[in-house]
């Protein structure tokens, strides 16, 4: 995919949030489980091109070897993060969406996880739409699946999780301070949001990167 429009959907996707929180009153909350929700969105797309992959040196390319379908490894995969997102929504839930929600009415969090919330769904079926179609041109039509490894969509853990744990824990202690020692308390939630945002994105960029120069 062209460098440019790679990094400009990745920018655009990763404003979401803060759209939300500009024109549909989103809290801390919606941020974070869109997030989350979004990790295993990709999980499952991950476990079909570990599926798929089958690791082939472009020397053997043309010499018509039956292909490989490493099921039982992307079963395992995807149970493990299904584990790894129902674990944490604990978390995520219960103190982002109930312990710290500044919003007084706690039924929008119900309405969220009950899917609805339009934006937040409408959103969610973006982001469906497009790992659907980085799989089918970017998977199989051009050809990766070939030579892509399945350990290459395999990693039980990766730098999602730790954006999570970096911008839970800054921004809670940024927040306290805004409310505590500055005239700003009521932009504690945008700035949160702001900075999962910033973070993911900054993730993703670098993952890009990093896929980009080991292509």
């Amino acid at each position: 995919m062209n460098k440019p429009v790679v990094i400009f959907f990745i920018v655009a996707f990763n404003l979401v949030p803060i759209f939300g929180v500009v024109f549909f009153n989103w809290q801390p909350f919606e941020a974070f489980w869109f997030f989350w929700v979004e990790t295993l969105i990709i999980a499952f797309f991950n476990s079909i091109r570990i599926v798929f992959s089958q690791n082939q040196q472009q020397a053997t390319l043309n010499t018509g070897s039956p292909h490989m379908y490493h099921i039982s490894k992307a079963i395992k995969y995807l149970l493990i993060r299904i584990g790894i997102f129902l674990f944490y929504s604990i978390f995520i839930i219960t103190f982002i969406g109930f312990v710290a929600n500044n919003n007084t009415d706690k039924s929008t969090v119900l309405t969220t996880l009950f899917f609805q919330n339009r934006f937040f769904n409408l959103s969610l079926l973006i982001s469906i739409f497009s790992q659907t179609y980085y799989l089918v041109f970017y998977f199989f039509r051009n050809g990766t699946f070939f030579t892509a490894s399945p350990d290459r969509y395999a990693a039980l853990f990766d730098s999602r999780q730790l954006v999570i744990h970096f911008a839970v824990v800054l921004g809670a202690f940024g927040s306290i301070y805004l409310e505590k020692n500055t005239s700003f308390g009521n932009y504690s939630s945008a700035f949160i949001i702001s900075l999962l945002c910033v973070c993911k994105c900054a993730a993703e960029l670098f993952n890009y990167k990093t896929a980009a120069i080991g292509n």
